[in-house]
């Protein structure tokens, strides 16, 4: 008997839509019985908890500090036009592979903005303080929470803003134009 079972719930999955587009056409392929059949070993519909669509495992000071500081630090460090005493150096991609990492770091940077705008993400765990929390001028990860809370539209449009400044620079990494990259890279510290 449970080997009948568990042929007759794959089949039902299969031969109900065939018969239900039969039935539509006009056309009957099936007797009382077989309907009976397919109608009996076909699972009752339950209407399943939806799960919510984002495990929120990190903060949003986690994300920061984690991905989207060091992504930027790398792209801003990766050009740079420096005086020295021998001159002026200038410093930026040169080998297929280096603009490959300066692009990964790009990508890296722009999905870290939008893991930001995910409603219900906390700026620090529960109990936790910002890393320079108390300093003179600097809100408390509670009043962050809190204006984040009351008009997180406007976080969210920030965090899009660093997204798009970030698509940027990748457009100027994908063409390899210093310029633009170096123009994109003061955006991406605006943004």
């Amino acid at each position: 008997m449970k080997i009948k079972y568990k042929l007759a719930v794959p089949l039902a999955i299969f031969i109900v839509p065939i018969l239900v587009s039969c039935e539509q056409n006009g056309t009957s392929t099936t007797s009382s019985m077989e309907t009976a059949t397919v109608q009996a070993t076909t699972p009752i519909a339950t209407t399943p908890s939806k799960p919510p669509p984002f495990i929120l495992s990190a903060s949003i000071q986690d994300i920061m500090t984690s991905i989207i500081d060091p992504s930027a630090d790398y792209l801003w460090d990766s050009v740079a036009v420096i005086g020295t005493e021998n001159g002026i150096e200038e410093h930026h991609p040169r080998t297929d592979e280096e603009w490959l990492e300066v692009r990964r770091k790009a990508i890296t940077l722009m999905e870290a903005a939008n893991l930001l705008m995910i409603k219900g993400r906390r700026v620090v765990e529960e109990g936790g303080h910002l890393e320079y929390e108390g300093l003179e001028g600097n809100l408390t990860a509670v009043e962050i929470q809190k204006k984040i809370d009351d008009d997180h539209d406007t976080f969210a449009a920030l965090a899009r803003a660093l997204n798009t400044t970030t698509g940027q620079a990748l457009q100027a990494i994908e063409k390899r134009d210093v310029d633009a990259f170096l123009e994109a890279g003061g955006d991406i510290d605006t943004a």
